[in-house]
């Protein structure tokens, strides 16, 4: 009987408090503070990649050789690079040459690339930026894999629904983001099950982001509900009271 209740204390079940997500704080689940905004325009850093679209309308033929390598066409161009962000946070551009974006969002450098054009080549342009480079990962009890950030802001929620559910030993009391910052490698953690993370720090990801969900260590025979550790321990008392009759049995 002993290790029949040795092994009912190592059997443990899930409840909807260790699972369920968005629950009110309290009871073990914390709170955290709202941010406003929630999340900052990302700022581009070494390693990056730019993908740069510039459309420009020459005034005359001059201006139109000048930049052949843009256009095919004697009037307007449309032409997709992309560029790498190098490690002092400049990227080369064509005709303007090194430009620091280390540190500035995709709209800014947009609006760098237009004044440097229109103060020094024409007199209209317009310019376009987009981060190459936008995934997360994701490893641990949601299976591994890296995929695309495939809009301009996303949520922790909609990345673990494209990612793949967290299996049921998931601990989702401490959740963890890997973030490559200028200073070096940050880790937040938090707890998913607080509704409280809607709007705060944690809700949105970033591109490089690491999504990682450890084990909970609570599992114990592939036991994840009431059911099957009611069936386990009806098994096991039954099994000791069977060795017991042959132990006590009169031969």
């Amino acid at each position: 009987m002993i290790v029949v209740l040795q092994m009912l204390f190592l059997t443990s079940c899930l409840t909807t408090r260790d699972t369920n997500l968005l629950q009110k704080p309290g009871l073990g689940i914390p709170s955290y503070p709202k941010v406003n905004p929630p999340l900052e325009d990302y700022r581009v850093k070494f390693g990056d990649q730019l993908t740069i679209i510039l459309t420009i309308v020459p005034l005359d033929q001059s201006t139109s050789r000048l930049f052949s390598l843009f256009s095919s066409a004697n009037y307007g161009a449309d032409d997709t690079r992309s560029f790498p962000v190098r490690v002092d946070g400049t990227i080369y551009f064509p005709y303007l040459g090194d430009i620091y974006v280390k540190g500035k969002t995709t709209f800014e450098i947009q609006q760098l690339l237009e004044k440097r054009f229109t103060e020094g080549f024409v007199d209209d342009c317009m310019v376009r930026v987009f981060l190459t480079n936008r995934y997360y990962s994701m490893i641990g009890e949601t299976g591994s894999g890296r995929f695309p950030i495939e809009k301009e802001q996303m949520t922790i929620f909609q990345a673990l629904g494209q990612g793949g559910s967290i299996m049921p030993y998931g601990d989702r009391r401490n959740v963890k983001i890997i973030r490559q910052m200028d200073g070096g490698t940050m880790i937040k953690s938090f707890d998913l099950r607080s509704r409280d993370i809607v709007n705060s720090e944690f809700y949105y990801i970033q591109p490089n982001d690491i999504i990682y969900i450890q084990p909970l260590g609570k599992q114990f025979l592939g036991l994840n509900s009431f059911w099957s550790v009611f069936g386990l321990a009806s098994s096991l008392i039954s099994f000791g009271f069977m060795i017991y009759g042959f132990a006590t049995y009169k031969w």
